[in-house]
């Protein structure tokens, strides 16, 4: 089955970025450049995953995040944030919002399809394009 990951951030050199660091994964890569692009992308087509940017101008992670969770469409979305801030009480915070995982930038761009795949539930026992033998979800 190919997933598929919505990456919502408002930078695009960012935005390519990440899609070239997940190009090995096998997953349906899509980008939108704001939280309202990001919305209205998840109510009208199906996302396995998002990766969602906290710090963006109109929309940003957290209203984002509220207004997925709050749509009986897209609420069980997992969310997996992407910021500069990333802290022990700001991951707190966001994951008692709903999010699966907080991720810092700078990031590490050989794991993170790995680190993705973990905080989404994604991994199989024999998913090498992912690092090699993983626990399954």
């Amino acid at each position: 089955m190919t997933r598929r990951l919505l990456v919502v951030d408002d930078d695009p050199d960012l935005r390519e970025l990440l899609g070239l660091c997940l190009l090995d994964t096998g997953w349906l890569i899509d980008t939108a450049a704001d939280g309202e692009e990001g919305l209205h992308r998840c109510r009208d087509e199906h996302y396995d995953g998002v990766l969602l940017d906290l710090d963006m101008p109109r929309l940003d992670g957290r209203q984002t995040l509220a207004a997925l969770r709050a749509d009986a469409g897209t609420a069980s979305v997992p969310v997996v944030f992407l910021t500069a801030a990333a802290d022990p009480a700001l991951t707190a915070t966001l994951t008692e919002l709903g999010a699966a995982d907080v991720l810092g930038k700078p990031f590490d761009p050989t794991g993170l399809g790995a680190r993705l795949a973990a905080a989404f539930g994604w991994l199989t026992t024999t998913d090498d394009r992912l690092g090699g033998p993983q626990p399954a979800a």
